[in-house]
């Protein structure tokens, strides 16, 4: 399993810190119920995705959040 660092920001809340497989970040962004729609050409394909990057949606309007990730390792257990 592919394990990714990642964090989502959005003005006026919070950061949203986290790290986890790709499975638990499309949770996170459904829950969030973020404007527009999820960066899903690299959200859905696992096997495809930059080892880090960011996404940015509608940068500089009042919707505007973004996503930054980092490949941690494709091997690492997540212990609760």
């Amino acid at each position: 399993m592919t394990i990714y660092a990642w964090t989502i920001a959005k003005p006026g809340r919070q950061d949203v810190k986290h790290v986890s497989d790709l499975a638990e970040l499309r949770e996170y962004l459904r829950v969030l119920d973020l404007p527009g729609v999820a960066p899903s050409d690299w959200v859905t394909m696992d096997t495809e995705i930059a080892d880090h990057g960011t996404y940015t949606y509608n940068e500089g309007s009042m919707d505007e959040w973004s996503l930054t990730w980092t490949k941690v390792d494709e091997d690492t257990e997540i212990i609760d």
